[in-house]
């Protein structure tokens, strides 16, 4: 098996020289097979027989054609693969010749023995050899014909070169095929090893990519962990160890409630895991009470180059020294608030004597400066008022107290509180309930109330002309809604995004002329939050503004009397 491995395996440089070559070597082989067949079969003839024929017809000619085999594979191995070829082929036509009768050959049984080396110098030569072998066979036919004055096979002869013309079309078919796959496996090679070297600058640039995020990464100062898509942490940061004071050893495989355990309080604990499960859709980060430590924690997704998720990244600051000044400030706020409220009311309670008239009648002038002082006291409480519920937001203590109301009885008691105001400025205030509004709802009245008068005194505030419409309805079947709707100023689209937040105007030019302190809708904003609902704005400069004030529908169950 190993010699015949190697004498198939032939050393060329040239492809076609090799399949060609390769090919006649396997033709060879086989012939050589058939003559030492040949040769056997005619030695054991001559034994069984006792006669010379079998020897002098198989066993000479057999031994003939075997040296012959040996003499073109050698020729083919170590010389030229065409000049082993064409011996082979005429070794072929001269062994066709000298096979049989003359009569027979010329035109007789082995006359078409012929198309077996036409066919082969096609595959084993050029595609035109099979022509140039046409030419020999038919050369050899008419030699041997006049020797023995026969006359050759016309019909045959032109047979002949149709046979040539087909092996001809077949082995140039097979050498433009081979011809374009070859092309094709240079153009594939070629790619492989244009993409093979884009790989390659691809991973030196990846690998430098990480390098140097590894490098940010561990030297940035707020604690990054990375978590996987099951939830457990892959990657923390020295600043993480140095925030939750646990190795990185103890954090890397923990999920979140595994790094919270006994560190953070069990009612944040829920609001943390709230926060993973919204991740990019949080509105800001959360203040997380984390041991003796407060940290700021925010979460946002890892995303692959096709979009899927492939886990979160949390990332933890230090806020304890702000968080620790927050509560000063509230504390300090809501002091000041309680003790100016106290003076406020006296005030208040003395301005309302002199009023009326408990220490003797007032003169015009006098009345005047009183109705001043109860105004800018009511302005003064209002201030107090709101002060007090941010204090109160913001240290996380307003309660919400649900009951049952009636959306009419809200209504009414707003247009009430705030119905002199629009009067005195000459607006018409309209309320509208839907028809589909229950008459009871339940949810905490009073804190209904601050935000419908809130966004009522605003839209009648910021409005110098036409309307403020106060609407109640339902958007959909699960929800009702309260909207205040004005035909003021409206609000500045770069104001839009900060509108809700706390001591913030719209406009510096709108705060010097309309007092306040910027406290009324980042109140109503919470408020609204706390009692599950939203709210939204829309607005347009000088067509005036909506808001719109959405909260869960819980429709109060009537209270049956006892019989």
């Amino acid at each position: 098996m190993i010699f015949l491995r190697k004498l198939f395996d032939i050393p060329s440089a040239d492809a076609d020289d090799v399949r060609r070559r390769r090919l006649l070597a396997i033709l060879v082989v086989g012939v050589a097979v058939v003559a030492f067949i040949a040769m056997v079969a005619a030695l054991f003839g001559v034994i069984d027989a006792g006669t010379g024929f079998a020897f002098l017809v198989f066993f000479l000619p057999a031994s003939a054609v075997l040296v012959g085999c040996i003499i073109v594979l050698a020729i083919n191995y170590y010389g030229s693969g065409w000049l082993a070829s064409s011996l082979f082929l005429l070794f072929l036509v001269t062994v066709i010749t000298f096979s049989d009768k003359p009569a027979e050959v010329v035109a007789g049984r082995s006359l078409y023995a012929y198309v077996v080396p036409i066919i082969m110098a096609s595959v084993l030569l050029r595609s035109y050899g099979s022509f140039i072998f046409v030419g020999l066979s038919e050369i050899a036919m008419v030699s041997l014909a006049r020797s023995v004055q026969l006359t050759p096979d016309v019909p045959a002869m032109m047979g002949f070169w149709i046979v040539a013309t087909i092996a001809w079309l077949a082995a140039r078919s097979l050498e433009q095929a081979l011809t374009d796959l070859r092309a094709i496996n240079r153009d594939l090679d070629q790619r492989v090893s244009d993409r093979t070297r884009e790989l390659s600058e691809a991973l030196t640039r990846e690998q430098a990519e990480t390098s140097k995020n590894q490098a940010i990464l561990q030297s940035i100062a707020d604690g990054v962990v990375v978590f996987d898509t099951g939830g457990r942490a892959v990657v923390a940061n020295p600043a993480t160890t140095r925030l939750l004071e646990q190795p990185v050893s103890r954090l890397v495989g923990k999920d979140i409630d595994q790094l919270m355990d006994a560190d953070v309080p069990v009612a944040e604990q829920s609001k943390v895991r709230t926060l993973f499960k919204d991740g990019a859709t949080a509105a800001s980060p959360l203040n997380v009470q984390w041991g003796d430590k407060t940290l700021s924690l925010s979460i946002a997704p890892v995303q692959v180059a096709s979009g899927e998720a492939a886990g979160s990244v949390a990332v933890l600051r230090d806020v304890t020294r702000e968080a620790e000044v927050s509560r000063m400030k509230s504390a300090f706020v809501s002091m000041v608030s309680h003790e100016l409220r106290t003076p406020l009311n006296a005030i208040q309670g003395y301005t309302e004597i002199l009023q009326q008239n408990v220490h003797g009648p007032l003169s015009e002038k006098q009345r005047g400066v009183a109705e001043r002082i109860m105004m800018n006291i009511g302005r003064l409480l209002g201030i107090v008022g709101d002060l007090l519920d941010q204090a109160q937001i913001e240290a996380g203590t307003l309660a919400i107290r649900d009951g049952i109301f009636a959306p009419a009885e809200l209504i009414e008691s707003v247009q009430s509180s705030v119905g002199s105001m629009a009067q005195k400025k000459g607006l018409n205030l309209i309320a509208e309930i839907a028809p589909d509004m229950p008459a009871s709802l339940t949810g905490d009245s009073q804190r209904l109330y601050q935000v419908l008068s809130n966004l009522t005194a605003n839209a009648i505030k910021y409005t110098d002309e036409g309307r403020v419409a106060i609407r109640f309805f339902r958007p959909d079947s699960g929800h009702w809604a309260m909207q205040v709707d004005d035909t003021g100023i409206g609000i500045p689209i770069s104001a839009e995004p900060h509108i809700f937040e706390p001591f913030h105007q719209g406009d510096d030019t709108i705060g010097r002329r309309h007092s306040g302190v910027g406290l009324g809708l980042a109140i109503v904003k919470r408020l609204v939050e706390l009692m599950k609902g939203d709210i939204k704005l829309s607005s347009r400069m000088g067509r005036g503004s909506t808001f719109t004030a959405t909260f869960p529908l819980i429709v109060a169950e009537p209270v049956q009397e006892a019989t």
